[in-house]
């Protein structure tokens, strides 16, 4: 079992997933399976095949490293360049892929040719993956407390969420996304809550979508309806942060309502100004230190890959540095215990190389000036976001420390 990666990008895609292939894809993992309590038919249709269920499975506690990761490729994947980069990848690897059929889209491709003659293909999508280059992207935005809050944080209770929920109904009325009778059954609030954070998986209709496609009897028709999108909102209960990955900012100053209501029962409890991200460590003279990693649970390996600086002097120079792939900016730095040159006074971005423990996975994560931090998985970010906060990149607002939110992008 591998370590809780809770992507959103896992869950929001379950339904364009061909629901029998989806089927096949959980049935490799019997004992999750069964622990989560999910029955798999024979036959998977999208009537029979329990969903939410299956969305729960995926957030709730551990699941299997190889699930996650065949979920979160395939929806990288899903696309006809994504599909090319599969191809490809397969005839370099000497692999038969499945036959393409009508009934599957690229997703379902993806996650077949990942299953297929199990597990000699399990590593296809990684590295199909790495040769695209493909990442989906979402922004997470970051909201510190405004004052002490820890103490008044209390559980939603099923009536705090349908409140919460008919006011962010009423709010996609008014803005216009659904009609007042579609409100109240249109919108969708799920929370998971663990030790040190609660998320809320937010399901709500995008502006009404036309399209034309072709039925299952060949007959081109028109169609009409509100595509389905999500929203994660998460709050951690050590720092009383509360951090948004949204599909549209319009959303961000009623999600701080809403959850300030519904976390400690008052309003305006987080800040929208401040300033949280900086890159000023590594301009200290011990920087080499900052990238130690035994004391952060759950993280195997963090180096510094690429930077960019400015140095003093007319006109003003932006340097970049990038280290061969395999290796550090650490290795032959002649500038060490220092990771930049005496002349540096400004950091403009830095990549960095990591590895979470248990797992010989590589990703990285880009901190860009201007509070942009952009991880490859979402569900990383639980622990690299700890090391981020203790080497001081993240500054710690402990519930008492007035900050400014700052914006996660996830590649």
């Amino acid at each position: 079992m591998g370590s809780t990666k809770r992507c959103f990008s896992s869950v929001e895609g379950l339904k364009s997933h061909d629901p029998q292939v989806l089927r096949n894809l959980l049935a490799l993992f019997p004992r999750h399976v069964a622990a989560r309590g999910l029955v798999l038919p024979e036959r998977a249709t999208v009537v029979n095949l329990d969903y939410a269920k299956i969305r729960d499975a995926l957030m709730m506690g551990e699941i299997p490293e190889e699930l996650d990761d065949i979920l979160h490729l395939s929806s990288l994947l899903a696309t006809a360049k994504g599909w090319a980069m599969i191809e490809r990848q397969a005839q370099e690897d000497r692999k038969k892929l499945p036959r393409v059929l009508p009934q599957y889209g690229y997703v379902d491709l993806a996650i077949m040719a990942a299953i297929q003659d199990w597990p000699r293909n399990k590593d296809i999508l990684e590295r199909a993956n790495a040769r695209a280059r493909v990442h989906s992207r979402s922004a997470y935005v970051y909201y510190a407390p405004d004052s002490a809050r820890r103490e008044h944080y209390r559980g939603p209770t099923p009536a705090a969420l349908m409140e919460a929920r008919d006011f962010l109904a009423g709010h996609f009325v008014a803005e216009g996304m659904v009609n007042e009778r579609q409100n109240r059954k249109a919108t969708e609030i799920v929370p998971y809550d663990f030790e040190k954070e609660i998320w809320f998986l937010i399901r709500y209709p995008g502006k009404q979508s036309r399209q034309s496609g072709c039925d299952d009897e060949g007959e081109w028709r028109n169609f009409v309806f509100n595509p389905e999108q999500y929203d994660a909102v998460a709050y951690n209960k050590l720092y009383c942060d509360l951090r948004m990955n949204t599909k549209r900012k319009t959303e961000h100053t009623k999600y701080r309502i809403v959850f300030s209501h519904l976390l400690f029962d008052m309003p305006n409890g987080f800040r929208p100004t401040g300033k949280v991200v900086t890159l000023a460590p590594l301009l200290r003279n011990d920087a080499e230190g900052l990238f130690a990693f035994d004391d952060i649970p759950g993280l195997g390996m963090i180096l510094p890959v690429e930077i960019s600086y400015e140095t003093f002097g007319l006109p003003p120079r932006i340097w970049t540095e990038k280290a061969w792939e395999g290796s550090s900016l650490l290795r032959g730095n002649s500038h060490l215990p220092r990771l930049l040159p005496l002349e540096a006074h400004c950091v403009r971005q830095v990549v960095l190389q990591y590895r979470l423990k248990d797992t010989a996975r590589l990703a990285r994560l880009t901190i860009d000036e201007g509070n942009k931090v952009a991880f490859e998985r979402d569900g990383d970010s639980v622990v690299v976001e700890e090391w981020l906060r203790r080497r001081g990149f993240v500054k710690k607002a402990m519930c008492t420390t007035v900050s400014m939110p700052f914006t996660v992008h996830l590649k």
